[in-house]
């Protein structure tokens, strides 16, 4: 049996096996941010739902968002805010 090759002991059939090369330096996709981000927060993280591709940012447990200022979130700590 060949290399490239592996045979399937329950059907008794030779399948080819499929290789894949990855090139990271010309990928299919390229995200480009926008300038400004719509975030919410959501648990422990500010996920930005104004760009095609979600992303987000950990907070963490002490920290809350306020509002948003000049397309920057205003975080404040829960103790700030009075929820401790």
């Amino acid at each position: 049996m060949q290399d490239d090759q592996k045979k399937n002991e329950k059907d008794g059939e030779t399948v080819e096996e499929i290789k894949e090369e990855l090139d990271f330096n010309k990928p299919d996709y390229i995200f480009l941010p926008k300038g400004s981000h719509n975030y919410r927060q959501e648990g422990y993280y500010l996920v930005c739902r104004s760009c095609e591709l979600v992303h987000a940012v950990f907070i963490g447990k002490d920290k809350i968002m306020v509002g948003m200022e000049n397309g920057q979130p205003i975080l404040k700590t829960r103790k700030e805010v009075g929820m401790v």
